[in-house]
């Protein structure tokens, strides 16, 4: 797991824009387009929507990990992790 870490006269900077190209890259993402809320508001997550959704658990693993840089996406990654038990197509 990449963090990257900078030093300026300001103090330390973390980065994980390798390790985040890496996931969009991994999950056949990398031409996705940049979103201003990564999480459509109201938007409402079913348990019983489609059939069994195979490397969900190991891509929000993923995710959970860029939180430490990135926590625009907390939210988002805390609703997709109510399903890691069984996690569906949809998710």
């Amino acid at each position: 797991m990449d963090i990257e870490v900078a030093r300026s006269p300001h103090g330390l900077f973390l980065c994980q824009r390798k390790y985040a190209l890496d996931i969009l890259s991994e999950s056949g993402m990398q031409g996705a387009k940049p979103a201003s809320f990564p999480t459509e508001q109201n938007h409402r997550l079913s348990y019983e929507y489609g059939s069994p959704a195979s490397r969900y658990r190991c891509l929000v693993g993923h995710l959970l990990y860029l939180t430490i840089t990135r926590p625009n996406i907390t939210y988002s990654v805390y609703i997709l992790s109510q399903f890691m038990h069984d996690p569906r197509q949809g998710h």
